[in-house]
């Protein structure tokens, strides 16, 4: 099982795929950074990041909606939720 650090490395690994240029933002983003004000995300950039993660940590986003996602925080716990154990 990942830890949440580990979440949080391939998280900002994905963000920085879908974000070559906010690298500067992404690599300082704590857990409280709001996706779209301090990350600069739009809503179609945020569903990009969603294919991303569940292709890269196998999971499936389920009965949630855009604004279940405000920080870098909300994603990441979501993600560890829905990690097998």
């Amino acid at each position: 099982m990942l830890t949440r650090q580990e979440i949080t490395e391939k998280l900002k690994d994905i963000l920085l795929f879908a974000d070559p240029n906010g690298a500067e933002k992404i690599e300082k983003a704590t857990e409280n950074a709001v996706l779209t004000s301090d990350l600069g995300f739009s809503s179609v950039s945020i569903l990009y990041m969603v294919i991303a993660i569940e292709e890269a940590f196998g999971i499936e986003f389920e009965g949630v909606t855009l604004q279940d996602f405000e920080t870098l925080g909300d994603v990441i716990t979501y993600i560890e939720r829905k990690l097998p154990r």
